[in-house]
């Protein structure tokens, strides 16, 4: 065989590795997606059946009909966005801030570091019932308005916001900000109108991170909001009750803010990425 034929050989075998390897990951991502899908628009008897309908046999919307029945979902969903649209919001700014710091000062850099992986780090549920007191003692436990879990969610977003935008700020070179003190910019002005505007692709990065994990995330909204619920201690309130299609159906409506989220600052985050390529 010659060399370069045994080379083809080589690079033709890599690349049905690479293939059935994308192939595996899409099926492994895509089949949950699409059983959760087949669940809430097939009745009860047929999700349950034995062996398993890989295909929906006969389909029906009651189990959206059912979930929008329900009186306690337009307030849940109200207060979710609003908790986590919040939460993304704050903790993108003070990730920002502090990423900024981290990019510019070693002695930040250490202390950042070390502070966002002990955080990382630290079980949160730890610190619920403290917490709980504390939120208490303001008066925004169980608020109706969700401040409360929106603050606590801030806190929890603020390490992925700071690692997330840490590298943008670093590959920003310093003599464009020196070149802005000169001509009299202010560091809060510098920050605002130059160094924000150029890492915009990791602020929707940052920004979508930081909505997701406020949008699902369970333990404190179960904790934080008892009675005056977000989306995900409703949703399992219906799994462990059983209603695996309103549960099913519910998931899948809470997948559409989610993804709204991520195509409105898709452009931004691409732009920002070839940009950054073509320099």
């Amino acid at each position: 065989m010659k060399p370069g034929a045994k080379g083809d050989t080589a690079d033709r075998s890599l690349r049905a590795a690479r293939l059935a390897l994308n192939a595996f990951v899409i099926v492994g991502a895509a089949l949950p997606l699409y059983i959760l899908a087949k669940q809430a628009v097939t009745p009860e008897l047929e999700t349950f059946a034995w062996p398993p309908h890989w295909t929906p046999h006969h389909l029906t919307l009651a189990h959206f009909i059912s979930v929008f029945a329900v009186n306690e979902l337009r307030s849940a969903v109200l207060r979710s966005l609003g908790v986590a649209a919040v939460s993304a919001a704050i903790a993108t700014l003070l990730g920002a801030m502090l990423a900024h710091a981290m990019a510019r000062s070693s002695l930040a850099q250490r202390v950042g570091f070390s502070t966002v992986s002990g955080i990382r780090l630290l079980p949160m549920i730890a610190v619920a019932i403290p917490l709980g007191i504390i939120l208490a003692t303001f008066g925004i436990y169980d608020s109706p308005t969700g401040i409360g879990l929106a603050i606590v969610h801030a806190a929890i977003a603020i390490p992925t916001a700071a690692l997330t935008l840490y590298a943008a700020f670093v590959a920003i070179p310093l003599e464009i900000e020196e070149a802005a003190w000169i001509d009299g910019a202010s560091p809060l002005r510098i920050f605002l109108t130059i160094d924000l505007p150029m890492a915009r692709g990791a602020i929707a990065t940052a920004l979508i991170l930081c909505f997701i994990l406020s949008w699902d995330e369970f333990g404190f909204a179960l904790l934080v909001q008892q009675t005056n619920r977000t989306l995900p201690p409703l949703l399992y309130y219906y799994t462990v009750f059983g209603n695996v299609g309103p549960a099913s159906a519910l998931a899948l409506l809470m997948m559409v803010p989610a993804i709204c989220v991520v195509v409105a600052l898709g452009p931004s985050l691409r732009g920002a990425l070839t940009a950054g390529s073509s320099r």
